[in-house]
């Protein structure tokens, strides 16, 4: 078996005709077949059945389509692995961010990049944590940084390397009753939010996700709605005093430089959630990718020392 057999026979699978993969490959018709043929007899099956339309997977040929297609793939990423090992970091690469992620990381990952990668091209798309994965498996994106949702992760690689800590967050004036023992404690049980209504994304969204893993852990189901759909827009609702919102310090970290807004510990049982570098397992791992990802985690340690993304390191 070797990889020639391989690309022949997949070549024709996906054609469903040997003639049509000899004119897309500019290879003799009887060259391929005999080389399936070959392959054939190595397998001790069939993988064909073949007509005058052309040719159709057996039931053992639709089992290997997926072995070679693979074996094919890793072949590939193998070999752009070692030219990428020795080349200088270059070419586009697009970044998936979830939103809060994207407040935190965004702008001093891509300032950096500018600065000392000029050969790299950083392309940011900002969703929720099921778009990028939808994204991802189009190939739309290269990388994503994110957390886990419901979202089918087959082919997905995470590499886990945060735990961020998440808050009740609200501004100073407030339009709503509310206990301000929690104010003077800086904090607030987890079942003491059901007493308000608290905005919460979906569980498309990681967060929404997470929230109702802990519902469902604990018994105790909120008052939840919506946010609205960008950050800075829900946020301001925040900070004018309309509303309270579940997040992350990623998101709300230069407000409370300043002032606006107040963050409170959610205890018994403390909120946290993982932060993943996310990859596709089918998508070769460049150099530039893999600067992007040492920068990611670099700078996630800085946020972090400077407790704007609050959390521990993994």
């Amino acid at each position: 078996m070797n990889t020639k057999q391989l690309t022949y026979f997949v070549k024709s699978a996906e054609l469903g005709s040997i003639a049509a993969a000899a004119r897309e490959l500019d290879i003799s018709q009887p060259s391929i077949s005999q080389q399936i043929s070959v392959l054939e007899h190595e397998l001790k099956t069939t993988l064909f059945n073949r007509d005058v339309r052309g040719v159709c997977l057996t039931e053992n040929g639709e089992r290997f389509l997926a072995h070679a297609r693979s074996i094919l793939r890793q072949l590939d990423q193998a070999q752009s692995e070692l030219h990428q090992s020795t080349a200088a970091p270059s070419g586009k690469v697009t970044l998936g961010f979830t939103q809060p992620i994207c407040n935190i990381l965004a702008v001093p990952l891509v300032t950096l990049i500018e600065r000392q990668y000029p050969d790299i091209e950083l392309s940011i798309y900002t969703g929720y944590s099921s778009d990028l994965i939808k994204m991802m498996k189009s190939g739309d994106i290269d990388l994503a940084v994110s957390s886990y949702d419901e979202s089918d992760s087959k082919n997905i690689r995470y590499e886990k390397f945060f735990r961020e800590n998440i808050y009740l967050l609200m501004g100073n004036r407030r339009f709503f009753p509310f206990d301000e023992t929690h104010i003077r404690q800086g904090n607030i049980r987890f079942s003491e939010l059901k007493q308000y209504e608290v905005m919460v994304t979906e569980r498309t969204d990681s967060l929404g996700y997470m929230i109702e893993q802990y519902e469902k852990e604990t018994g105790c189901f909120l008052h939840k709605r919506r946010p609205y759909g960008q950050l800075m827009t829900t946020l301001r609702y925040v900070t004018e005093g309309h509303g309270m919102l579940i997040t992350p310090s990623s998101s709300f970290f230069h407000l409370e430089k300043n002032g606006e807004v107040n963050a409170l510990d959610i205890i018994q049982p403390a909120l946290y959630r993982d932060v993943f570098l996310v990859s596709s397992i089918d998508k070769p791992l460049t150099n530039a990718m893999a600067v992007i990802m040492t920068h990611i985690r670099t700078i996630t340690r800085q946020e972090n020392d400077k407790g704007h993304w609050r959390g521990c390191l993994v």
